[in-house]
């Protein structure tokens, strides 16, 4: 089989990162224009008619900052809880061979399948009769639901991982004198760090990105989360796109500055479990 030549996947990189790189351009262009100049056709590509307007308006006269605030406190929980319970699930699945073990492999893979909209009923009826559903705590109500969408892949990305760790290193902690659990966390973790940051980001963008369950859970005003308020800026009336552009410009620096962190990690756990 002939190589593809060096200019050839060069072109097919600067084309898949144009198409790429092009909403997010569109996105900051939008967010920093007025609104007028948004909505004319046809649309101008190159930068001008340069305003603020849309980024004074949000902090002047929407409560963005609890918007922020919001987002912020069901991303922690959601990622928190679901790394946790990834983890755990993750490491008993590799480890275990036991046929019921097995059995709850698969039905968390299926789990995976079932769409968010599938959910939404009987988690609100679950969230409804806990109470969880006034005022701030449906920000915890958020959270499970989050977690419950986002445990499944994150086992399974922990799975693969924890499948590629030898276990002697951890017979060998065993011999040590340490608990199974401690063996766990001393030998195991550490070598899986890399995977660890993957499904930490995975989880972050979810809940972060997360609209249908804040839009269905939370109350709304100041209680909701920076992706769902989004929304309330296009009416019948009035389409306000730059300012739509300017919370969507927002809400993407924190995902942007997590990856940039976290980049390594989460590309080496996304191959580490294909060894």
């Amino acid at each position: 089989m002939r190589p593809i030549p060096t200019a050839l996947r060069t072109l097919a990189l600067v084309a898949f990162a144009t198409v790429a790189i092009i909403p997010v351009y569109w996105m900051a262009l939008s967010a920093f224009r007025p609104n007028a100049v948004v909505m004319q056709w046809p649309p101008a590509v190159l930068p001008g008619s340069f305003s603020l307007e849309a980024m004074r308006s949000l902090f002047a006269e929407t409560p963005i900052l609890s918007w922020l605030a919001t987002s912020l406190a069901v991303t922690v929980g959601s990622t928190l809880l679901t790394v946790t319970i990834a983890t755990l699930a993750g490491y008993a699945l590799s480890r275990s061979r036991s046929r019921l073990t097995g059995l709850a492999g698969y039905a968390i893979l299926i789990a995976k399948m079932l769409p968010g909209t599938l959910l939404i009923v009987p988690l609100y009826v679950m969230f409804f009769q806990a109470g969880l559903l006034d005022g701030r705590q449906a920000v915890i109500a958020v959270i499970l639901a989050n977690c419950s969408f986002a445990t499944p892949f994150a086992t399974w990305m922990m799975k693969a991982f924890f499948d590629g760790i030898p276990k002697e290193i951890e017979e060998a902690a065993l011999i040590d004198g340490c608990s199974p659990f401690t063996a766990m966390l001393k030998t195991v973790l550490p070598a899986a760090a890399p995977a660890l940051a993957a499904v930490t980001i995975y989880v972050f963008i979810v809940a972060w990105n997360d609209f249908l369950f804040a839009r269905t859970f939370l109350p709304g005003g100041e209680t909701m989360t920076i992706a769902a308020a989004s929304t309330q800026f296009l009416g019948e009336v009035e389409m306000a796109w730059n300012k739509v552009m300017a919370v969507a410009l927002i809400a993407a620096a924190p995902v942007f500055a997590m990856f940039l962190i976290l980049e390594r990690q989460f590309v080496a756990g996304l191959t580490g479990g294909t060894h």
